[in-house]
């Protein structure tokens, strides 16, 4: 029988501390929920249920063992792109005993939500993720730990840095199916059809390539903006989606080695990815850059020749390659800044693998490149910004008056030296901006005097949110 209790109600409070926000998943072996903490100033965490397929109390209480067993682990994982473990929650539920594992929540938008908004990522933006990802693998795989759930709804896209976080370990399910296995009951296969490699997903087996396959069939389809059933011909036991995406020759070798039937094939662990990628990345930035640039030119050259009667479609179209554009200038300039603040430390080669190889050619470039593109994003062009207020980076060619120009310098400074990603920072302003002027959503904020009051509320919400984060530090 089921231990699943009953749905939590919104503002429900669990052992007079973790107060329901809303339910926010439910899968096989119980529900999720966001919660706030109010021992710890209403900070967010995730409440995982356990509640496994049991027949009897004394069953229930060898699961709750093998939870504890498992949920072992996960404490002991301290790595910054995961979740971190906070309590083993034990309280009643409608009279049922219930248990709970209690997570950080990572604030973010998963990469499943960025393609939906988006549409699909660049090669750059995606050898972006897989590079942030290489080393939490390399910590859990030398853990003897194995994901085996990796998949863009699990990847969180962190909105304090930008970085890329690993979610919803299966110790959940693993503590059910060795519940299953001593019961002699059916036990659940652990992954996520289409992005888990055969050997996972019918013989329950998952090694350190397993995982890597996954993260390979993740990146096709953030690439091609396709699910894996459309991707994959599950009769020939093959990928075909090269031709659905832009990609340079050396990395689709990469990923198609990734995603190799045999688990012998394969890649056998993400520290050889790393050095695959680090030896690959004159090819693969060679021709990447090429395609940067001449998209960019093409664009600029649309811009130049259009006619105005065509200015909303071509904004339109142009839209989310500006959006991308202010997302790769930002995180060059952040990077950019981080170098200078070092200026004067003498680096080791610790510092030096700090970089994504393949970014060590964008950011030689970027001597010659940033300029211009910062230039051009600060021109006022008929290209629309996403963001409710187009932020001007250089307030001196503004026509605001002194004091607002000075209030946005000061903004984007705290911004910088706080080393948050600013696309993701005045994404987060927007969104609570849009929370209060709901009929602002899609309009941008001009220096015309009938935005002004407008323009205070979104440098109020901003000025908020950084003495917030601030404090955290």
């Amino acid at each position: 029988m089921s231990r699943l209790s009953a749905i939590l109600r919104d503002g429900v409070i669990l052992n007079n501390r973790y107060r329901i926000v809303k339910q926010i998943g439910q899968g096989g072996f119980g529900r999720a929920y966001l919660a706030e903490d109010i021992h710890r100033y209403r900070e967010l965490c995730v409440l995982k249920e356990f509640a496994p397929q049991v027949e009897s109390d004394r069953e229930l209480d060898k699961a709750e063992d093998l939870f504890e067993r498992e949920s072992g682990i996960l404490y002991k994982l301290q790595h910054s792109q995961i979740p971190k473990f906070e309590a083993l929650l034990q309280t009643r539920v409608d009279g049922k005993q219930s248990l709970f594992i209690v997570q950080e929540y990572i604030e973010g938008e998963s990469y499943w939500e960025l393609l939906k908004r988006q549409g699909k990522l660049t090669e750059a933006e995606v050898i972006d993720m897989i590079w942030e990802l290489l080393p939490v693998l390399e910590y859990i795989h030398d853990a003897d730990l194995i994901h085996r759930d990796i998949s863009p709804d699990n990847l969180i896209r962190r909105e304090s840095d930008g970085k890329t976080a690993l979610i919803d370990f299966g110790c959940v399910k693993i503590a059910a199916n060795a519940v299953s296995k001593s019961t002699g009951q059916s036990i659940t296969l652990i992954g996520k059809k289409g992005y888990s490699p055969d050997e996972q997903l019918r013989r329950g087996q998952a090694f350190p390539c397993s995982d890597l396959y996954s993260l390979a069939a993740t990146a096709i389809v953030l690439l091609t903006g396709k699910q894996p059933d459309e991707l994959y011909d599950s009769h020939q036991g093959e990928w075909d989606w090269e031709s659905q995406a832009k990609v340079t020759p050396s990395f689709k070798r990469v990923l198609n080695k990734m995603l190799a039937y045999k688990p012998r094939d394969r890649y056998q662990s993400a520290s050889k990815v790393r050095q695959v990628l680090t030896k690959e990345k004159d090819s693969i930035l060679k021709d990447s850059a090429t395609n940067i640039v001449n998209s960019f030119v093409s664009r600029i050259r649309t811009l130049i020749v259009a006619p105005a009667d065509q200015e909303s479609s071509i904004n339109e179209n142009n839209s989310n390659f500006t959006s991308r554009l202010y997302g790769t200038v930002s995180r060059l300039r952040t990077r950019a800044t981080n170098i200078s603040r070092q200026a004067t430390h003498i680096p080791t080669k610790e510092d030096f693998r700090k970089f994504k190889p393949w970014q060590w050619g964008i950011i030689s470039a970027g001597v010659f490149l940033v300029p211009g593109l910062i230039s051009f994003a600060v021109i006022k062009t008929r290209i629309n910004n996403n963001f409710a207020f187009n932020f001007n980076r250089n307030p001196e060619e503004s026509v605001l008056p002194k004091n607002e120009k000075d209030l946005q310098k000061n903004i984007y400074q705290r911004v910088e030296s706080l080393d948050i990603n600013p696309s993701a920072f005045y994404k987060q302003v927007d969104t609570v901006f849009h929370q209060q002027y709901p009929d602002l959503k899609g309009v941008q904020l001009t220096e015309k005097i009938e935005h002004k009051n407008y323009r205070k509320v979104w440098y109020d919400i901003a000025t908020k949110l950084l003495n917030r984060k601030e404090i955290d530090r």
